[in-house]
């Protein structure tokens, strides 16, 4: 992935979103606080939830089974009314 080359030799699909996250975490650093905790002062987890949703996909597949459910449950309930007419 780091090289940006897909299987057909141009830029892969998820080249960009890595590039993007790959410039983020170096500019990415950590702010020690006056309680003593540390936190990030760059927050790059959006960019890597992008990155991450280009490599698997996952909510786009549980959108697509919520709309494949919903589907299924008004098909159920016109078949249970045009039964019952």
């Amino acid at each position: 992935m780091s090289s940006g080359r897909g299987l057909n030799g141009k830029a892969g699909r998820c080249y960009p979103f890595f590039a993007e996250f790959k410039e983020c975490l170096k500019s990415e650093a950590v702010e020690n606080l006056p309680d003593g905790t540390k936190q990030m002062k760059n927050n790059c987890w959006l960019i890597r939830e992008d990155y991450f949703e280009c490599l698997h996909s996952k909510k786009e597949w549980a959108m697509v089974a919520r709309v494949n459910a919903e589907e299924k449950r008004q098909a159920e309930l016109s078949a249970a009314s045009g039964g019952s007419s």
